[in-house]
């Protein structure tokens, strides 16, 4: 294990951390709305995600297609995504093993649970986008079973239902006339918010408690504690349409690498030190991890034969010095921050229904902990095994033992980066602006404005909408 940790990890080095590098690749593009030139790139670029970000690849190229409104191409490539993350289910315990010595970028990636979510839901756009009704409808019922299985493992404050997905569930339901279980996913996407700890967006919490209390569920409304009701939250009738704008608007925050470094006290704590988002240098304790079983069976069996000195490196009371890599969250600048329709319909603006940059932090608040534990017992056994290399040898020569010294650390050392893959190409917010309208021909600008009010990107549609019936626009905005 000491021979492979020293002469094969050069070798796992040089795709350990595709992260950042592919960050810097295909972002700048895809914020300058390059998406078809971005999505060029990564096609003819696979070493960018390596063979263990193959369901990241396909994820970032439907989201591209999707953006450029090649919705067939992306529906190709998210299909493949959702195939690779049901195979991922199956854990390689190879992989698995092989992180606990180098880090967790060895592994494959399976996708945060929002971003699975999300995979789903964009789906569903792709379809509604092409008029599909039917097959959207199939997309969230698939991400509902995903949902089921996440709820059923997450503990107190995890993510376990996801408010956007319940409120695009319901406008489907409605689009198809299946009224029960708009009415469903309405009440749940109320819920979902609260239960998120999340405000719920105003025309949602208005426009539920005209459906529920029109669809007869009044106890719904009490529990929710719905606001009064509003003539301007009453659903359009379904003699006349509706037009569903949905703006992805902004650059979501991406990953970067936060550096840790302590002391770790066998059967005892470990004292740790990190610098915060201000520079200033942050101390903490958690009891000490412990090393797995099988390191301290290794080192039982290393006793006799003159190997007893390797054997008291895990005795209580033995100290180490350690230091790791943990993601933090990075912000990503972006000036879209609005949606803006105005036109044949009227003006609107968009309102907000899910941010990216909640979801992210509390993704990682949620699982630092066990993050930490496990990237701790990596560096312990990769720091002991490095020890007894260095005692096994080191020679008569002290400049050669030096210049073998200073290299295992400085290789151990860069062995340990974090894990920052991600699905950083999510617009920062999605928002959205209904619209309820007579039949006919609309022309609309859609506009995305900055802080300021200033129009940083805008596009002109035409929209043909029949009695009844709701027409769905998407609008992409990353600057």
């Amino acid at each position: 294990m000491r021979i492979f940790i020293l002469f094969c990890a050069p070798l796992i080095l040089g795709c350990a951390n595709k992260g950042l590098v592919r960050f810097d690749k295909i972002s700048k593009q895809a914020a300058g709305q390059d998406f078809l030139g971005a999505a060029h790139q990564i096609r003819n670029n696979p070493a960018l995600y390596g063979s263990e970000g193959t369901l990241l690849r396909h994820l970032d190229l439907g989201l591209l297609y999707h953006y450029a409104g090649h919705y067939d191409s992306s529906v190709i490539f998210l299909r493949k995504a959702v195939k690779i993350h049901e195979d991922l289910f199956s854990k390689s315990i190879t992989n698995e093993a092989v992180s606990l010595l180098i880090n967790d970028n060895v592994r494959p990636y399976r996708g945060r649970p929002y971003e699975i979510t999300w995979l789903h839901l964009i789906l569903a756009f792709d379809y509604l986008a092409q008029g599909n009704l039917d097959d959207a409808r199939v997309e969230i019922r698939q991400a509902q079973i995903f949902l089921d299985a996440v709820a059923h493992n997450a503990g107190a404050g995890e993510y376990r239902d996801d408010g956007l997905f319940r409120f695009i569930s319901a406008l489907i339901y409605e689009a198809l006339g299946e009224k029960d279980d708009a009415l469903i996913s309405l009440y749940k996407a109320v819920k979902a918010y609260r239960n998120g700890k999340t405000a719920v967006p105003p025309s949602l919490a208005r426009y539920a408690q005209a459906a529920l209390t029109a669809g007869g569920r009044e106890n719904d409304v009490l529990e929710l504690e719905l606001p009064v009701p509003d003539a301007a939250a009453t659903a359009p009738d379904r003699g006349d349409g509706e037009i569903v704008v949905v703006g992805e608007m902004g650059r979501s925050p991406s990953l970067g690498e936060s550096v840790f470094w302590g002391t770790w006290v066998r059967d005892g704590v470990l004292v740790y030190h990190y610098r915060d988002e201000h520079g200033n240098t942050v101390t903490d304790a958690l009891p000490a991890p412990g090393l797995p079983p099988r390191e301290y069976d290794d080192r039982q069996r290393n006793r006799g034969n003159g190997q007893k000195r390797r054997s008291r490196k895990t005795q209580s009371g033995t100290t180490f010095h350690v230091k790791w890599a943990m993601p933090a969250l990075r912000d990503t600048r972006s000036e879209s921050l609005l949606l803006r329709v105005s036109g044949d319909s009227g003006p609107a603006h968009g309102e907000t229904f899910a941010d990216t940059r909640d979801l992210l932090q509390n993704d990682l608040e949620q699982n630092r902990a066990a993050n930490l534990t496990r990237t701790v017992i990596r560096v312990l056994v990769r720091t002991l095994a490095a020890q007894e290399a260095k005692d096994e040898m080191s020679g008569g020569n002290p400049l050669v033992n030096l210049f073998f010294n200073i290299g295992t650390d400085i290789l151990g050392d860069q062995l340990e980066q974090a894990d920052v893959r991600l699905w950083f190409l999510l617009p920062r917010t999605i928002q959205i602006a209904r619209i309820p309208v007579k039949p006919g021909r609309y022309h609309l600008d859609l506009g995305a404005e900055n802080a300021s009010g200033r129009i940083v990107r805008s596009e002109m549609r035409t929209v043909d909408v029949k009695a009844g019936e709701k027409k769905f626009l998407f609008f992409t905005s990353l600057k």
